[in-house]
């Protein structure tokens, strides 16, 4: 599997944000250089561990922003979150129970990501634009 290249158009125009869906595709990406860490354990829960707090974190501000600014479709992109969190909490289940399918793992990371900023918070852009959120 190739590396997430970041991309202008992955922009969402608020550097906090777009600064943590830089880190997030960084963390995704060391997944794809180390496969190493899916023989071990302790190695891939440290860094889906890593990816679930800077997440959360990522989730947290957005959905403050969306808030403060009032976002008409919070409740429906804060739904999203929490689907996403649910599904890596299986795969960090999963992880433990050494059931995990790198492969599996991976494409989800990389494709929900890709899709939820290109589709989904891209709804937003225009909206924090118009409030002056940059």
């Amino acid at each position: 599997m190739k590396n997430i290249d970041w991309k202008p158009e992955y922009s969402v125009g608020v550097g906090r944000l777009d600064k943590q869906h830089q880190k997030i595709i960084q963390v995704i990406n060391r997944l794809i250089e180390n496969p190493n860490l899916f023989d071990n354990y302790e190695g891939l829960n440290d860094v889906l561990l890593e990816l679930t707090n800077y997440v959360s974190q990522h989730f947290l501000l957005e959905e403050q922003l969306l808030e403060e600014n009032g976002y008409p479709d919070l409740l429906k992109h804060s739904e999203k979150h929490t689907a996403y969190g649910v599904r890596v909490a299986q795969y960090c289940l999963d992880t433990l129970h050494e059931k995990s399918n790198p492969e599996e793992l991976l494409q989800f990371l990389s494709k929900w990501w890709i899709d939820h900023i290109l589709y989904e918070d891209m709804k937003y852009k225009p909206f924090f634009k118009s409030r002056g959120v940059i």
